[in-house]
């Protein structure tokens, strides 16, 4: 070999070992205000229509008139508004709950005391409105809430019994599915899968620590039940997944018995009679990631001594499951450890806060400790697995903070921490940069933002992601103002060697 190529091999060998880096740089974009009316209870969601917008719905209820209007706003990739679109629910029908597909918003409304229904259907492309008049047949307490095609499956309670209601859009009829009103079963979840065109109700039995699927057809007929799990492992959760050819996956995380406390996650092919799936959290590489590297190791150390001593080795959490998120290669099933406190809530100007309630006891405080991440291939082999911590996020509601994007082989993971939107890059098991947190903005250098409440993040389309909330806004330390606000963020990542 010559000196020359040996020279240039030297050099090219000599970058290879260099250590990779990624730049990454968030950017807040187009920043939309609503001003806020302290005579009316208003509340805010966004719903994500990826490149084609987003849907902004806005309630305005008058506390003393009891009366309430609902605004629509449609906004495009640039939160450039496309259409607007108003809706006043008839006095004594209380919104609530709402439910997306690909095509419509659907709105559920019930009468206050009553069996009464109505369903409003927005069109997420024109704003043309329908609204459907149906009955519940029962004065359930409602907690579930999917369409189908043309029909809406409503779950909840009766009598302390689960129950579900098919309601028929077309003839309004409303018919209750059978083998669910039963003692010491609960609704878990519900589900539909428009390809298969059937409807997945996931029950708990208190009793016995079961969880049971039941499968019905589109015209609610049982199709298929399934009981999984003992009083050693018992599902709390579950989502339901297609393979490419069809066969549905049940993804979830688990407890030892009946406790609340999950201790892994699992996998069901809900197809054949196939043995479920257990993986610990014990067992996962990168549970503890998240930690410095000598807490983790340290755990680990402790792990492997007891399991080399043949005890088990059981990590209690509390998990929120999110919606599996679809990749190329499978899925990604993100989850967030947390836990519930009490705490009274502070006069910081916003009057909306709320209690959520597990098992018998109300909680009004959530606080996250880490999320964890575990991507599966197509078939539900556990391929990676990784943690980021949250610091200690919390929120007056239980819902995700965490949301994903993703650029080339990385995935880009952010939540919002107060008025701060903090960021990890990551590729699989391995973490690859921390972003700077981000400190989000007014639009006028003479504003600055005094306080906030309730701060969520989605990931919108491509390297975007929206940030929204409620915040007071002081103008030149003079005056102030209370706003709900859209921020939309841009993220760039530039690989290279250090």
């Amino acid at each position: 070999m010559k000196s020359t190529d040996k020279r240039y091999l030297l050099i090219f060998t000599f970058f290879l070992l260099l250590p990779f880096s990624v730049s990454a740089q968030l950017v807040q974009g187009k920043r939309i205000e609503f001003d806020l009316n302290s005579s009316m209870d208003e509340d805010h969601q966004l719903f994500s229509l990826q490149e084609n917008g987003v849907l902004l719905f806005h309630s305005i209820e008058d506390v003393y008139r009891r009366k309430m209007t609902i605004d629509f706003h449609k906004y495009d990739s640039t939160l450039t508004e496309l259409w607007k679109a108003s809706f006043v629910p008839e006095d004594e029908f209380l919104l609530n709950k709402t439910f997306q597909n690909e095509r419509f918003l659907f709105v559920l409304f019930k009468k206050r005391e009553r069996t009464d229904i109505r369903v409003l259907r927005l069109d997420l492309e024109t704003g043309d409105k329908t609204y459907v008049e149906g009955n519940l047949l029962t004065n359930m307490d409602i907690e579930h809430f999917t369409v189908l095609q043309s029909k809406a499956f409503i779950g909840g309670k009766y009598n302390d019994r689960p129950v579900v209601v098919m309601f028929s859009f077309f003839d309004k009829t409303s018919k209750v599915l059978p083998e669910i009103h039963a003692n010491h079963l609960m609704i878990s979840e519900m589900d539909v899968s428009a390809r298969n065109e059937v409807v997945y109700v996931m029950l708990k039995n208190e009793r016995n620590c079961q969880y049971i699927i039941k499968t019905y057809s589109y015209e609610g007929k049982p199709l298929n039940s399934v009981g999984l799990g003992d009083k050693q492992r018992t599902p709390i959760s579950g989502k339901i997944l297609n393979m490419d050819n069809g066969t549905p996956l049940l993804l979830g995380n688990y407890a030892e018995g009946c406790s609340p406390l999950s201790i892994g996650i699992y996998m069901q092919n809900l197809s054949n009679d196939s043995k479920i799936q257990y993986i610990d959290f014990s067992d996962l590489q990168n549970f503890f990631s998240f930690m410095t590297p000598k807490k983790e190791e340290k755990i680990k150390e402790k792990i492997r001594l007891k399991k080399e001593r043949g005890k088990e080795v059981k990590l209690r959490n509390r998990l929120l499951l999110h919606d599996i998120v679809s990749t190329p290669e499978g899925w990604i099933l993100i989850a967030e450890v947390f836990y519930p406190e009490y705490k009274a809530p502070a006069n910081n100007g916003f009057s909306n806060w709320r209690s959520y309630r597990i098992g018998n006891d109300t909680y009004n405080n959530f606080r996250y400790t880490h999320a964890i991440l575990c991507g599966f291939d197509h078939n539900g082999k556990l391929l990676w697995d990784n943690s980021i911590s949250l610091k200690d996020v919390q929120g007056s509601e239980l819902s995700p903070k965490v949301q994903i994007t993703r650029q080339e082989d990385f995935h880009i993971l952010a939540y919002p921490d107060e008025d701060l939107i903090k960021a990890v890059v990551v590729n699989k098991d391995e973490k690859i940069k921390d972003l700077e947190s981000f400190d989000l903005k007014t639009n006028s250098d003479k504003e600055k933002i005094t306080d906030t409440d309730r701060t969520n993040l989605i990931a919108w389309y491509g390297q975007s992601f929206l940030a929204y909330g409620y915040q007071s806004i002081r103008k030149d330390n003079l005056t102030s103002r209370e706003v709900f606000s859209i921020s939309k963020l841009t993220y760039t990542l530039k690989n290279g060697k250090q």
